[in-house]
């Protein structure tokens, strides 16, 4: 199978019809990420297949097979060059498929040997390459052949992206991906693995403008979805698998709070702390403030508060822990600002309206306290209900229907028609809708999220956010 970049090219280009023999997933499941970008690992189990989308896949993103005539009663001997190379190139995808690297090796040497400078051949032996955890030749082969070939640019960056992130260099693989973003005209892909590689560095604030430019295109899968029930932490089913295995400090510290290791992140943040070369980017700070609330550790907040980077506010995290130390001081009507800001930033962070429920209370503000109260509970069975899923193959589609009309309460309208996509997809396979039914029902879907994307009643939007506290847009 290929790879999916190379899956979107292919229609695009004639001369990356050739790459199509490249597998991602055969990758995946023989290498597992790790936190060290110079040492190569062995073992991953396979990426989480898609579910179902608002939409069937574009003709441009389905496999296009390569039609070798295996019936030819050509001789040996009368068999043209082109005919060599394609049974060498056969057999070497053959090899690969079968988990024979070392004839699959042999092969591609002697298919670069008589075919070198044909860009399947190169490609071929990146992919042979790649299996073999030789990610930086590989890597290295593509980018030579994207200066030799032009036309193979989009695929190379895409492809090279992905084994960048098998051999654990993250940033390179971040820098490729968001090269991809400004020069493909289809971005749904590479914002899927962009945002799932963020957010396992826990930079979960940038991988949310990722996800929800998914939903406004009608583009999004179950995984994406469950990631936007749970902003400021994963799901803990989620953190089970793979696809969300945490990576770097933020990754890491959010993956121990997720599991409720408090005491365990906190340590994390204190070696880091305690090590006079690591300066804290300011999500890593802001989540050490949250932390440091959640933990209830608020004679410590002043210092934290003091040396706050710069950057930092445009973090939910920060005005939570900012919010919660106002709290104690007593302070409910600044508290209750800087929770507003908190929840504008992060609409699932149910500890946020906790706060401010309370804080809106000790203001008299009885009616807008309920408001932020029920709001954090109508949050916290969103995550439930999100977590069960994560946690447990079988899908119940009652509770889906429960889930899309909590979102529809929480004023969340492209996430609950995403999440009716993905109730259509198990409704087909169940058996409880026909084809001809769910087509109606994607097709019902689909001009709701196209209305949806006219609504811009932003202010009203925003009070609803904040229940009713009116928090002016900060200038950037």
């Amino acid at each position: 199978m290929p790879s999916p970049f190379l899956r979107c090219v292919m229609m695009a280009s004639a001369t990356l019809v050739c790459l199509c023999g490249c597998s991602r997933e055969a990758i995946v499941d023989k290498t597992r990420l790790n936190d060290n970008p110079g040492q190569e690992t062995s073992e991953l189990s396979p990426v989480v297949t898609p579910v179902g989308t608002l939409e069937d896949p574009p003709p441009d993103s389905r496999t296009l097979a390569v039609d070798h005539d295996s019936s030819s009663t050509e001789s040996m001997e009368q068999a043209s060059p082109v005919t060599d190379t394609d049974k060498l190139q056969a057999d070497t995808m053959a090899a690969l498929d079968s988990g024979d690297l070392d004839n699959a090796f042999e092969l591609a040497r002697e298919l670069r040997r008589v075919d070198g400078q044909n860009p399947q051949t190169i490609f071929l032996m990146a992919r042979v390459l790649a299996e073999k955890h030789r990610f930086r030749q590989a890597v290295k082969m593509l980018d030579d052949l994207a200066v030799e070939f032009p036309d193979t640019h989009l695929a190379v960056l895409g492809q090279t992206a992905e084994w960048l992130v098998f051999q654990g260099d993250w940033k390179a693989a971040e820098e490729r991906y968001r090269i991809l973003n400004n020069l493909a005209d289809e971005t749904s892909l590479i914002d899927r693995l962009l945002s799932r590689l963020l957010m396992r560095q826990g930079r979960r604030v940038e991988a949310n403008v990722l996800l929800r430019r998914l939903c406004r295109v009608g583009n999004v899968e179950e995984m994406d979805l469950r990631s936007l029930l749970s902003l400021a932490c994963p799901l803990p089913g989620d953190t089970a698998t793979d696809a969300f295995e945490p990576i770097g400090l933020e990754g890491t510290a959010r993956h121990a709070i997720s599991l409720g290791l408090l005491a365990e992140a906190a340590e994390i943040f204190q070696r880091s702390v305690n090590d006079s070369s690591v300066v804290l980017r300011p999500g890593e700070y802001a989540l050490h403030g949250r932390l440091l609330a959640l933990l209830e550790q608020f004679e410590r907040l002043p210092e934290w508060i003091s040396g706050a980077p710069d950057g930092i506010q445009q973090y939910s995290d920060y005005w939570f822990a900012l919010g919660a130390y106002q709290m104690q001081q007593a302070d409910f009507t600044t508290a209750a600002e800087s929770l507003a800001r908190a929840v504008l930033r992060d609409q699932t962070d149910f500890q946020a309206y906790k706060m401010l429920g309370y804080a809106l209370n000790q203001m008299g503000k009885s009616e807008q306290a309920k408001a932020a109260i029920e709001r954090a509970g109508f949050i916290e069975q969103t995550r439930n209900l999100g977590n069960e899923m994560a946690s447990n193959p079988q899908r119940d589609v009652r509770k889906i229907s429960v889930l899309i009309e909590l979102l529809e309460r929480l004023q969340r309208p492209l996430e609950a028609l995403g999440w009716r996509g993905i109730q259509v997809a198990y409704g087909r396979a169940n058996a409880m809708l026909d084809e001809a039914a769910a087509r109606n029902v994607l097709q019902l879907i689909n001009q709701k999220r196209i209305a949806q994307l006219g609504e811009t009643d932003a202010a009203a939007k925003r009070l609803f956010v904040t229940c009713g506290i009116d928090v002016p847009p900060e200038t950037r």
